[in-house]
């Protein structure tokens, strides 16, 4: 049996754990909800999705403060770096932790060549172009989901999940179908 979003939180922030199953992370990640398009069904679909994911990233350019509203009413850990739409100083510009042995980070533009802090990185999650990326450029692995509501920039409208164990990851490229 599989524990629940709050049983592998708690795990994992125990001094010495003697759970008898494998604790990981599942990460949703979304970002640059932006477009024509109605909230209510984008939260619809993301709150099916990401059921089962134990904390929600979101890399910026929300648009609504109804979508970050909204996905905070999912109860889950929400953590939500700055954007150029809106450009909201309430949210830092980038955010790094280090989880299930791996140093993660978020920015909403992507680094440039070279840039210190990326390079410092397991795994770099960035938004702004809204096409899906998911390189491996020296140590660090680049990902951006897309955009899971304006498909003009991408053929598809996605998303995704990050599942980090035990310092590997694995992304599920999520593709939105928003309900009529």
């Amino acid at each position: 049996m599989m524990p629940s979003s709050t049983q592998r939180v708690q795990a994992r922030q125990a001094p010495c754990s003697s759970l008898s199953w494998r604790v990981m992370l599942r990460l949703g990640l979304i970002g640059d909800t932006q477009g024509r398009y109605r909230v209510d069904r984008l939260l619809r679909f993301v709150t099916e999705r990401f059921a089962a994911v134990d904390e929600i990233w979101h890399v910026g350019d929300w648009q609504e403060e109804a979508v970050l509203d909204g996905l905070r009413a999912l109860d889950k850990p929400l953590t939500v770096v700055n954007g150029n739409a809106p450009d909201d100083p309430r949210h830092p510009m980038q955010v790094r932790r280090r989880l299930e042995g791996l140093e993660v980070g978020m920015v909403h533009r992507p680094p440039r060549k070279g840039d210190r802090w990326a390079s410092e990185l397991d795994i770099c999650i960035h938004g702004h172009t809204h096409r899906w990326r998911d390189e491996q450029v020296g140590r660090t692995r680049f990902i951006n989901v897309s955009t899971p509501t304006a498909a003009g920039f991408s053929r598809e409208r996605t998303m995704g999940i990050l599942t980090l164990d035990s310092g590997s990851a694995d992304l599920e490229r999520v593709l939105v179908q928003l309900p009529t």
